[in-house]
Formats: structure tokens, C-alpha cells, sequence
């Protein structure tokens, strides 16, 4: 292995990170898990009207094997334990983690000493925003999925099938993310196709996208073979470049859905889009959008001091124009195109027996 290859698993690194030269996931993996040492951190998000709570729970990491595991690029998520106990052995320091994100969040109501601008108001909306996605489980899905292919032998795991279907299933998910957003609903019909036709494919790359991200299929180089394959190369480079940008909790990332949600804007030309020139009314939609964007940038200064909050804003702008690259490097692909399309009028046709 030269110095141009991660220490960690051997795929192609430019930067070292924590004093070893690494790949972005490896630095991601080793950001997330080092500060407890052998020990995986998860949440539980328990919610009413008015209150989120958020209960970390740790579990124990453990090597199925001898404790012993070859890591490289093939293999890097089979066993977490030994993952981490080489990048401990290649020198990766803990100390080196920096600012507020290296803190395990410990059971907290997010109302207690609150030191943001959020009002009660603006809590109850973050908390009918998360309920109206949570009954999905999309993480629950993507969880089966990795189990799924880590059961078939190393030739037959992420085929183009697989991932289409994957992506219908996240793609459904954010069928009921429209549905159950009240401030959508409360749009009059035509309003509503408009957004959802200008919307929904940018919307389902940022969804399907944090999805495989959060469940590490990202990490996979044989992922980005098939997107080369389903889509085409280009698409492939964009989504790799994505997976670096796509480090956010769940909230920031509904709250975004919902900012995409009710874009007037043409990703493409950066204009406004044609079909919302037909909106019935506009000031409404850009209100209910700029409620969801003011909801973002209070969340995060609750979250993160101010210079941090800044950063992770200007994340996300380049998470959206990352997402647009790869839809439109995607193009006119036909099982993508037919997904959308299909869901978009089973969406329109939901709201409008609903209402």
C-alpha cells in the first residue's frame, strides 16, 4: 500500500485525517465511533406535540470472528470492531476530533436550556415535520437492504436490480412525506402539482441519497459501479462527491425535504420554473418555504455555535447543487423517469381524494 491509499481500507485517499492518511468514510466511521471506544452510540428519537427527546444507547462492539479481520476495500463494513481497532493501530488520535459534533448528545429534552430563538411554535412544527415521515422507517428499510446483499456472495451484492428497487422504496417513503405535511395539504390543487412536478425528483435524490449514506452503502466501490451501470459514469463521480456531503442528523434533512418541497426555482437553470409561473398563489409558498429555511437556521444555532451553524448551512447549499448534478446527469433515464412520474400522479391523485 503507497502513500496515496487509505491506511485503513486501501481505497484511493488524498488527505490525512486524525493523523493518518484516510478516506473520507473511514474518517467519518472513525469520527463516529472512537470516542467510545469499542462502543456504537445510537438514538432513539421519542416525540409528543410539543417535545423531542433524544436517549442514546450504546451497544457493544463485537468481532463475529477471531478479532482478527482483514480490512480493505471490500470488506470494511463487514466487521466494525476490527475497523476500528486498525484505526487505532494506524495512529488515528480521538483527541484530534474537534468542536461540538465529537459530543455524544446524552438524554436531553431539547426545551431544557434552550439557547436558541425557537419558539414553541417553531418546536411543534420540527416535531409534525418529523411525525409525518417517521411512520416510514426508511432507515428500518435500508437496514434490511444492507443485511440483504451482505448475505449473498461478494459477485452478486449491489446488482443494478437491487438498487432500482431500493429506490422505489425510498421514492415511496417520500410519497407520504408530501401527504402528511400539513402546510402542503393546505395548498390549493393545482399548487400542489406544480411543486410536486418541479420537486419530487430533486427531493427523492437528497432522500435516497442520506438513506444509503446513513446505512453505509456508500462506502461500497461496487455502489458506484452500478449507478455507472443503472445510470451513467457521470451520475456515478456526482453521487461519490454526494456521499462526502451527507453527514447531517435526520431533522436538518426533513426540514430540507421540506425546503425542496416547495422550491419554485428550475434546478436546472436556476430560474423560476415554468410550471410555477401557474401558481395560484405564490406569496404562500414562498412564505410556508421561508418558514422551513428560518426552521433550519434556528435548529442549527440550537445545535452548534454560530461559526459551526454557518458551515453547515453553506453544507447544505452544496449538498442541493450536488443533488441537482446528479439528477441531471441522470437525465432522461427511463426506470427513474417512470418512478417518479408514476409516484408523483399517485401523490396528486392521494391528495386530492384526501381533500
Amino acid at each position: 500500500m503507497d502513500e496515496k491509499h487509505c491506511k485503513i481500507c486501501g481505497r484511493k485517499a488524498v488527505y490525512a485525517y486524525y493523523s493518518v492518511l484516510a478516506c473520507p468514510p473511514c474518517k467519518v466511521f472513525f469520527r463516529r465511533n472512537a470516542l467510545n471506544g469499542l462502543v456504537r452510540t445510537t438514538f432513539l428519537f421519542l416525540k409528543d406535540v410539543c417535545f423531542v427527546f433524544f436517549l442514546s444507547l450504546q451497544q457493544k462492539l463485537k468481532c463475529s470472528w477471531n478479532s482478527n479481520c482483514e480490512i480493505n476495500e471490500n470488506n470494511v463494513r463487514i466487521c466494525s470492531y476490527c475497523r476500528l481497532k486498525k484505526c487505532f493501530s494506524m495512529g488515528m488520535k480521538s483527541e484530534m476530533i474537534r468542536g461540538p459534533l465529537s459530543k455524544q448528545i446524552q438524554t436531553k429534552n431539547l426545551l431544557q436550556s434552550d439557547n436558541s430563538t425557537l419558539t414553541t411554535d417553531q418546536w411543534n412544527k420540527i416535531s409534525n415535520l418529523s411525525h409525518c415521515y417517521d411512520e416510514y422507517s426508511g432507515l428500518l428499510i435500508g437496514e434490511r437492504f444492507v443485511r440483504q446483499q451482505n448475505a449473498l456472495p461478494l459477485k452478486l451484492r449491489l446488482k443494478n436490480t437491487a438498487l432500482i428497487d431500493f429506490t422505489g422504496m425510498a421514492l415511496n417513503g417520500l410519497q407520504l412525506f408530501y401527504e402528511r405535511n400539513q402546510d402542503f395539504v393546505s395548498l390549493s390543487a393545482n399548487d400542489r402539482s406544480c411543486l410536486l412536478s418541479n420537486t419530487f425528483k430533486h427531493a427523492g435524490g437528497v432522500c435516497t441519497n442520506f438513506l444509503l449514506h446513513k446505512v453505509g452503502i456508500t462506502d461500497y466501490p461496487m455502489y458506484y459501479d452500478a449507478i455507472g451501470k443503472i445510470a451513467n459514469p457521470l451520475a456515478a463521480i456526482a453521487a461519490k462527491r454526494l456521499s462526502t456531503q451527507l453527514d447531517f442528523d435526520m431533522i436538518i434533512v426533513k426540514l430540507l425535504l421540506a425546503v425542496l418541497s416547495f422550491s419554485t426555482i428550475n434546478f436546472t437553470t436556476y430560474s423560476m420554473n415554468t410550471s410555477s409561473k401557474y401558481l395560484s398563489n405564490i406569496k404562500q409558498v414562498l412564505h410556508i418555504q421561508n418558514t422551513y429555511i428560518e426552521l433550519i437556521w434556528r435548529y442549527l444555532l440550537y445545535k452548534y455555535d454560530f461559526k459551526r451553524s454557518v458551515l453547515y448551512f453553506s453544507r447544505l447549499l452544496q449538498c442541493l447543487l450536488t443533488v441537482n448534478e446528479v439528477i441531471v446527469k441522470i437525465g432522461e433515464v427511463q426506470w427513474y423517469t417512470n418512478q417518479t412520474d408514476s409516484l408523483v400522479q399517485q401523490t396528486e391523485q392521494a391528495l386530492n381524494l384526501n381533500n
